[in-house]
Formats: structure tokens, sequence, C-alpha cells
């Protein structure tokens, strides 16, 4: 019986970085590929994006590899691009990796995400698999560490997972009444209601509360697998190279035994690095529920409408095509 091991590929104009890593999704045996772009900004652009749609396609044809193809009609932004092409995507698929187009890696990391799908498919608080490890000297292991963060610098999950994640992100409320001086809790809730508003563009960022109130939990593999090469003009929010960008890719041997959870303490060192050394929260972000509002006040939107609505506005394909010309 042939695998079926499927991709989606949430795209804008990066076609170098889709063609780069191209040859690890082919060595890893991927049948098939999702292409979801979004919409250029301006004419000029919209025939770049087709070009690098031409590009892919001829270096996909003699892959023997299914491509389908939805590019945008209108130019949704980041955090509507990739939460809506990931619905599109999970009315076919049971289960896939989920990639952006500034990502570099190779084959360790599909061969280790599609074990770690199928020895965590039955855990239902494991809600993703991440290609991405920043303390690998710190936590010095040969196997995955759970975290409740989600890492999504390439990452994969499950159709039930992902009702579960987009459950909790759109139909969340907009609670923030996180008291004062508790600095984790308080920036997830303010950063949590400032993405829903639209203040932000993003759609991660409000994941994270839910996923630490649920207990919910995301592999992470002992060594970097996926390096995000993102800092460029066409970056959403970061365009200076700044660690852990560009981070090394590490080979990594996927071990033929199971994976299995990782113990309690492991979770709360990972969680403990990420919290101080990634997301840098410090004890002054403890007054974010204080001094968030009144910023806001004063600060522009990027969006009039919430996150919700601006997702809702779209029409997701009920088809998929080769090529689609909705």
């Amino acid at each position: 019986m042939i695998e079926h091991n499927a991709v989606l590929i949430v795209a804008f104009k990066r076609i170098e970085h889709i063609l780069r890593f191209l040859p690890a999704l082919i060595e890893s045996k991927t049948t098939d590929i999702y292409l979801a772009v979004d919409a250029a900004r301006i004419p000029e652009s919209d025939q770049m994006q087709d070009s690098m749609i031409l590009e892919f396609t001829k270096a996909v044809q003699h892959s023997n590899i299914n491509l389908w193809i939805w590019k945008r009609s209108e130019n949704l932004g980041a955090a509507v691009s990739i939460f809506t092409a990931i619905d599109w995507f999970f009315q076919f698929e049971e289960e896939g990796l989920i990639l952006e187009d500034d990502l570099a890696f190779q084959s360790d990391f599909p061969n280790f995400a599609r074990k770690c799908l199928s020895d965590f498919k039955n855990a239902k608080n494991v809600w993703m698999v991440s290609g991405n490890q920043f303390f690998e000297k710190e936590l010095d292991t040969d196997v995955p560490i759970l975290s409740h963060y989600p890492m999504i610098w390439g990452w994969a999950t499950w159709r039930d997972r992902w009702q579960e994640i987009r459950e909790s992100i759109v139909k969340g409320d907009f609670h923030t009444s996180s008291f004062p001086f508790r600095p984790k809790q308080s920036f997830w809730r303010i950063g949590r209601l400032r993405a829903l508003s639209g203040k932000v563009d993003a759609w991660d960022t409000p994941l994270v509360s839910p996923m630490w109130e649920k207990n919910k939990f995301c592999v992470q593999p002992p060594k970097n697998l996926v390096s995000n090469m993102g800092a460029d003009e066409y970056s959403s929010h970061t365009t200076v190279a700044t660690w852990p960008l560009l981070l090394e890719v590490k080979p990594l041997r996927v071990q033929s035994s199971a994976y299995e959870f990782s113990p309690d303490w492991e979770i709360k060192k990972l969680d403990d690095l990420l919290t101080k050394k990634f997301y840098k929260i410090r004890f002054y972000h403890g007054f974010l529920p204080v001094y968030a509002p009144i910023k806001d006040l004063i600060s522009s939107s990027k969006y009039k409408k919430t996150l919700q609505e601006r997702i809702l506005e779209v029409a997701i394909p009920e088809t998929r095509n080769n090529i689609d010309e909705s």
C-alpha cells in the first residue's frame, strides 16, 4: 500500500524558498502538495505570483506529486491567509504538514513530523508537532520534548486537532481580566485580545493561552529541523535577522521505536526556556492589563474587523483543482 503524505504550503512571493525545500518533500515521499497563494497587493506583483505558480508547477510535474492550487482573488493578510488555507487543506486530508514560504529544511523534518503524527495520533492532549528546537544544548536529549507553546515555523497536525485549535481561537472570548503582576498570563491574554480584535495580524498568538489553560502540547524535536529565512521585505513582522531566525538545521535520525510523552520536569524546563529566552517575558509585563488598553486607545488598528469576521468573509473552495481559477 502506498503511503499518503500531504503537505500544505502557504505562500506569498518567496518562490526561491519553496523550490529550495521541494527536494526534501520529494525525498520524504510526499504524495500531495496543497499550494495556497495569498493575492498580491498590487497588479505588478500579481504577474510575479503567476510566474511563481508556473515555475513551481513545472518543478513538481515530474515528481509524481499531486499539486493542488488555490490562488486567492484578494489579499487576506498573513493570519487569515494561513487560517483559511488550513481550513481548505483539512477538507481533504486527515493529517499533514503545514509550511510557509520562508522556511528551509531537509527531509529529516517531514520524516520526523510524520512519525510523530503516527506516534501521538491517539494522544488527544497533543495538538501539534513542530520542527523547531531553539535549546538543543540546554535540553541535551535525543528524543522529542513536549511544550505548552505552539511553535509554528514548520509544523504538523491532524484534522480533529485543527478543529479544536480553530474553535479555541475563533470562538474564544475576549477575556483580558488577568490580574496585574502575573507577567506570563497577562502577556498572552493581552496578545490574544490584540490579535482577535484586529490590532495586529497574527493567528498563533491567540492560541497560546488556550494551550496553557487546557493543558495541550506541541511536540518539539531534540534538534532544530527547520530554519526561518523570512527576514526580508515580504515579512509581516520581522525584517532583521535576529536569533533564532536563520538558525542552523541539524540532522536527525528518526528512531524506530515509538516516541513517548516527556516527563513533567522536562516539559517545564522547555516551557521556562521559551518563556524567558525566546518570548522574553519579564516582570513588567504583569502591568499589561493596566497600560495596554490605554496604549491601544491612541494607536491605530491593523484591521477594522475582528479576526473571526475576516475569516468568515473568505469563501473556501469545496473542491480542489490543479489550478484553481477562483
